[in-house]
This record gives structure tokens, sequence and C-alpha cells, in this order.
């Protein structure tokens, strides 16, 4: 019968779900939704600005009036290329600000972003109080994702008196991608004011929230996204985050299920499903999920050879997106913490298949974990870890997991004991790993009947990771020295 080796402390060690955020850290800004490009709000104030406003704007010749005219007529004929020609021809367009912004408008239509930026910078130029040339070149820098570049121009289009709501909209989106939280919240409610159904604000709005621990407000908020874009992924991951950081584990897998079934969930979404499944019990759930994520469950991989010809297909199409290790890494992690070696090996056989070259670190580590913990080959895992350590002093991961290998028998001799309290040492040095080895560190002195260094290293431990159930150890170690003195 195979031995169990089990890890030290398991309640004090175990990781927490490894989402897109978490109280220690910020949320990751969404990128706007391409499909706000196309909504109605973004339209009707894009198409807006082809109006002349006198007051603050360049006048417009009575030559340049009649060309407008006949640009127009063209555009109302569906023929913007031709109307890009008729201005292009022109000599009038070379010193008319207004001329040029129209052409430059044509060009952002015509998706041809490059030759927009020219034209409204070149509009700028010989006008700078032109408020549309301002807002405009700022929209076209954001649809290039020149977000630095764009927020000086949103901000003296609004100088100059633009109140649309997505100038404010965009402003906030700038300074959200900045980290700049609460700047950001107030743009995007004075775009939300003359805007109020378009989803981008809403949802930055509730990043912006969750970024200032609003979580109970942005969840409600992201509820209402979720429901206007059942088919948009993201704010789907994101209200699941938001839901996971307030406790609400239950509702986080209701919402992550709707984009899973629609198809829309990417890979390493699909493994935070499966990851929340399994820690709740519902492996089979998990497994169906877990297996969703990959390209080919059969193998992990079609094999090269049986691809299929570009020639063939007549199509040059990319492989499709494996999840992220770290993502694979998370759930390997709880299946292993519930000693569910079956479903860690398949994890790791889909994330790990033939057609890789070489096995990621991370997948490795884990592959010595399962031989170890599950009893398999304990000595191979060993040898694994010792490989890791070899190309990596400084891998704290792998060094715990060898201190760890080496203590766990009851029978451990003092020769083992010793080694592994010297990687715990060695792990310490690095500062995310501090906490942990030093819990490691405790557990080693407490067999070998050092109490008072027991103490010592659970304390440092509570110090760099207070937690409640790091002080009670550390209160009961500090107790048990006491006594023996």
């Amino acid at each position: 019968m195979k031995r169990r080796i089990t890890t030290a402390i398991p309640v004090l060690l175990a990781a927490a779900l490894a989402i897109p955020a978490s109280a220690a850290g910020e949320f990751e800004p969404l990128p706007l939704s391409t499909s706000y490009w196309r909504d109605p709000a973004f339209l009707r104030a894009f198409n807006a600005s082809y109006r002349i406003e006198a007051r603050i704007e360049p006048s417009v010749s009575s030559e340049e009036r009649g060309l407008l005219v006949e640009i127009q007529e063209l555009m109302a004929d569906g023929d913007r290329a031709g109307a890009i020609e008729r201005l292009r021809e022109s000599d009038l367009t070379d010193d008319s600000p207004a001329l040029i912004f129209n052409l430059a408008n044509l060009h952002f239509e015509e998706g041809d972003l490059e030759a927009a930026v020219e034209r409204y910078r070149e509009a700028i130029g010989e006008m700078p109080s032109f408020r549309r040339a301002q807002r405009n070149l700022a929209v076209a820098l954001v649809r290039k994702e020149k977000l630095e570049e764009a927020m000086p121009h949103l901000l003296e289009a609004i100088r100059l008196g633009d109140a649309e709501g997505s100038t404010y909209g965009l402003l906030g989106y700038c300074r959200l991608q900045r980290g700049e939280w609460a700047s950001a919240l107030q743009a995007y409610r004075l775009a939300q004011l003359s805007e109020p159904d378009v989803v981008e604000w809403l949802a930055g709005i509730a990043q912006c929230l969750q970024n200032l621990d609003a979580r109970e407000e942005a969840a409600a908020m992201l509820d209402e996204v979720v429901r206007k874009r059942p088919a948009e992924a993201s704010y789907a991951v994101l209200r699941a985050s938001v839901l996971l950081d307030l406790g609400r584990r239950t509702d986080a897998v209701e919402t992550l299920e709707l984009p899973h079934r629609l198809g829309t969930l990417d890979p390493d979404s699909r493994l935070l499903l499966a990851d929340l499944h399994l820690r709740d019990g519902r492996a089979a759930a998990a497994r169906d999920r877990m297996r969703a994520a990959f390209p080919d469950p059969g193998n992990g991989e079609a094999d090269p050879a049986e691809a299929p010809d570009d020639e063939e297909t007549g199509e040059d199409e990319a492989p499709p997106r494996r999840p992220d290790v770290s993502r694979v890494a998370t759930l390997a992690a709880s299946a292993l913490r519930q000693s569910d070696w079956e479903f860690a090996r398949e994890v790791l056989d889909l994330a790990a298949p033939r057609a890789l070259e070489e096995t990621p670190r991370a997948l490795r580590l884990l592959e010595a974990r399962l031989l170890i913990e599950s009893g398999d080959d304990p000595a191979g895992g060993g040898e694994i870890l010792r490989e890791l350590i070899s190309s990596d002093p400084t891998d704290s991961d792998a060094l715990i997991a060898l201190a760890r290998h080496l203590a766990a028998p009851e029978d451990a001799s003092a020769d083992a004991l010793g080694e592994a309290a010297l990687l715990l040492e060695r792990a310490a040095a690095d500062a995310d790993a501090d906490a942990e080895a030093r819990l490691e560190l405790a557990r080693i002195h407490l067999r070998g009947g050092r109490y008072d260094e027991a103490a010592e290293a659970a304390a440092v431990a509570y110090d760099l990771d207070p937690r409640e159930e790091i002080r009670q150890y550390r209160d009961s170690l500090a107790s048990l020295a006491e006594a023996a003195q």
C-alpha cells in the first residue's frame, strides 16, 4: 500500500485563488470593448463632429462650403472613397483647417487611423483652438491604444468647452489605465450623465469602485453590465473576480457559467471556473470545464504532421490559444490540496503535451509534488526538485517543496532535517516566500524540540503575514516554549 506523504500545516499554507485581483493588490483594468466604436452614443457624437461651430472653430469660405456640399452628397451615396479623393485633389484643402478635418474624419471612418491622426494634427496646427479636431484626434489615438498621447487632447477639448459623454468617458478610460481610480471615476460619472446606457462607462465605474474597495457597489453595477452584454465574457470574469473577493463563490460560479455555455470564455477563465467547481467538490463539472480549456482534450495538441496545409484550406489561422501556465498551476495545486491525484495528473498532461519541446518550470514543480504527495514516486519527485534547484538556486517554490519532502517522514534523519532547514533559510531570502519558509522552519524546530527557535520563526512569519491562524500558531508555540523552560 502506498504511503501518503502530507504537507505541513495545510490550514496555514492554503493558497488563494489566482484571480485577476485580491485584497493585497490592484485589479488589472479591462481594455475598451471593441463594440464601443459601434455604440450609437459614440456614433452620434462622432457624426456630430461634422457640424461647424463658428464661435470657436475655423470659418468656411463660400468655395469651401460648396466643396463640403459636394462631399456630403458623395457621402450620402456611400462613396467615401470618392469623397476622400475629391478633398485630396482640391487646392482648397491645403490651407483649410475645416476641409483637412473633414478629410481626417473620412480617413477615420475608412479605418485608416494613421492618415486620420496625421490630418487631425495638421488641422490643429492650422488652428489650435479647433475643438472638434482636438477631440477626434484623441479618439483616433485611443483607437490606436496610444492613451498617453490622447489625454492632453481630451483635456484640451474639455477646456475648449466639449461636454460630450464620450469625451469624458474616454478620459476616464485613459485615467483608469494609469491607475488613477478616483479621477477616472469622476470622469466616468460625468460621461454617464449624458450617456447613461453606454456599457463601457458602467464597466469603467465598476472597475474604479473595485479598486477603491467599494466592491459591493462594483458587483451590483457589473451585474447590470453583464445583463446588458451577456456575450462579452470579460465583464462576467470581472464580476466573478469581485464576487470572489467578497467571498461569494457560488455567485461567481453562476456568473461564469453563462459565458461558458455560450462558448465565449477564454481558456484561463475556463480553468478558473474549473477551479471553483473543484474547490466546491464538483469534480465532474470541474473536469468538463478543464478539458474545454485546451485545444484538443485528447492529447493536448494535434500532431503538427497531421495539421492541414494552409494551401489546402486556403486559410492561415492562428493555433488555438492555450491556457496560461500560472492558471494551470493554480488548478493543479488545488487538485493536489484535495488529494485528487487523477485530476492533477490529467491537467498536467493536458498542459504539457507531447508537442511541447520543454515543460515549463511551474509544471515540472507540480509534477514533482504530484509524485511525492501521491506516493507514486517520492524519490523521482525529489530528483526533479533537485534538478530545478540546480538550474535556479533561488527558486523558492522548489526549495520549500524539497524541504517539505525531506522533513515529511516521521522517521526523517537529523541530516535530512538539517538539509531541509538550510533549504528553507535560502527560500526565506525571497520576500514573497519568506513567511511560508518561516512556518516550515518552525515545524522543523518543533520536531527537534527547539521550542524557542520554533516560536521565533512563527513570530517572524506572523509579522510578514498577519493572518489569524498564523497568530494562533505563533501563540501556541510561544506557550510551549515558556512551559518548556
